[in-house]
């Protein structure tokens, strides 16, 4: 009996394995890697906007501390109340690749998000919020004491 429920624990281990591993190939291939890749932050800004007109605008709110002694584990809080906002992106502008995240919200919501990044050095951290067609941006300058992208 003791060796029937070990080999049903194992069964369901393993299913539950194969399973999770199934799903997270099928969520990589919507990864949308020429965005994430290495590389110069103009370029990779280019790329994704290419010469669109991106407005400076304070109704996104940026929250980051002034100095972060570790790179590696940088808090940012992003929030504003303009409404029909669906896309945010996060860009770090001295990583070793820039665009550090992509979030999508439902045009219904209020934006607020907070998260923890990583930064190799000092720099600007850049947030690009669509609106509908237009793009708003904002930014922060951040000095990193001890840089945390594993380039040194």
């Amino acid at each position: 009996m003791l060796r029937r429920r070990f080999l049903q624990l194992i069964f369901r281990v393993t299913a539950g394995a194969c399973a999770t591993v199934l799903c997270a190939k099928k969520s990589l291939a919507d990864w949308p890697e020429k965005h994430f890749s290495k590389g110069d932050f103009a370029d990779s800004f280019q790329q994704l906007f290419g010469d669109r007109t991106i407005d400076y605008s304070e109704a996104i709110r940026l929250v980051l501390p002034e100095i972060a002694e570790n790179g590696a584990v940088v808090p940012i809080t992003i929030s504003s109340d303009l409404a029909d906002i669906q896309r945010l992106y996060i860009w770090v502008e001295k990583n070793p690749t820039p665009l550090a995240a992509e979030v999508t919200f439902d045009a219904s919501l209020a934006v607020y998000l907070t998260a923890r990044i990583k930064m190799a050095e000092s720099c600007h951290v850049v947030v690009i919020a669509q609106q509908g067609e237009q793009l708003l941006r904002n930014q922060r300058w951040v000095k990193v004491m001890q840089g945390g992208c594993g380039t040194g």
